[in-house]
């Protein structure tokens, strides 16, 4: 019987997702990132530990394994393409292919690798369903129109910026740009922003690329990127609808409003005033 490789980096996600295959009669197995804090939790029998950056080794394991569809979920750190010495001799004939060492390149040049061993990469958004939201403002409290200028700005750069594969997240205020997400990740941009913001309520902006390839890092926001703009005292948080994946979406909104920090899910084909005139409930 053929099974679904949810290859693992640290986080939520692959938990949430395993729990999601089984359900639905899957017989998945963590492939455990090696170079990330992955850790299985109560799914100790499943998991098979794998270094991200051994492609032929991977996809030994797979073959071993029966292994035939694999799941990219969980945070691993965009640096490990600079720093990591611990490439195979596949790896290394892929890399020398790239056009770029961004991590997406590398992801979708070795898809086609494993899909040349019938393995295939699947989307994201599988079993996580439940963490996409359709357009609409989800806290209690009214964004003002000066905010919502802010936003429609800070998106307006924030799909640019994703388009250009440079990242996915700007931090904008009083439509100023204050910071733009690289390689360091979206937790140290919100930090750099809201130094600069001298603390006074800035605005996190997210969005994906346009034909956004589903199989590779999607946008995600959890509650440890609202604990961070809590402390640098972010206003606002705007997401692409659809697009973002909210990780236990019920108790991110929560501390959203306890926090004072406005969350909107954003999507160009609708007005932002239309979107603001009321509290949306959670799907």
């Amino acid at each position: 019987m053929s099974r679904l490789g949810i290859i693992s980096g640290a986080g939520d996600l692959p938990h949430i997702a395993m729990k999601e295959a089984l359900l639905h009669g899957e017989d998945p197995i963590f492939l455990a990132v090696k170079e990330s804090d992955f850790s299985p939790g109560e799914f100790q029998e499943r998991v098979i530990p794998i270094h991200i950056t051994q492609i032929g080794g991977l996809i030994k394991t797979c073959k071993k394994n029966n292994i035939n569809r694999l799941i990219l979920l969980g945070k691993v750190n965009k640096d490990i393409i600079l720093k990591s010495f611990k490439f195979d001799l596949k790896s290394i004939i892929l890399m020398a292919k790239m056009l770029n060492k961004n991590d997406y390149t590398f992801f979708e040049v070795a898809s086609h690798e494993f899909l040349k061993n019938k393995i295939e990469i699947l989307s994201q958004k599988l079993y996580l369903q439940t963490l996409l939201l359709p357009p609409g403002r989800y806290t209690k409290k009214k964004l003002k129109s000066g905010d919502l200028e802010t936003i429609q700005y800070g998106m307006n750069l924030a799909y640019e910026l994703a388009r250009l594969d440079i990242g996915q997240s700007v931090v904008v205020m009083d439509r100023m740009t204050l910071a733009l997400e690289a390689i360091e990740g979206t937790d140290e941009a919100i930090k750099r922003g809201g130094i600069l913001s001298r603390f006074k309520g800035a605005t996190l902006c997210k969005s994906s690329k346009p034909g956004q390839d589903e199989r590779f890092d999607l946008p995600t926001v959890g509650l440890q990127t609202l604990k961070i703009m809590n402390e640098y005292k972010y206003k606002n948080l705007s997401i692409q609808s659809g697009e973002t994946l909210i990780i236990n979406p019920k108790e991110f909104i929560k501390f959203a409003d306890d926090s004072g920090i406005n969350v909107l899910s954003y999507d160009t084909k609708q007005e932002l005033s239309e979107l603001n005139k009321s509290t949306k409930p959670l799907p």
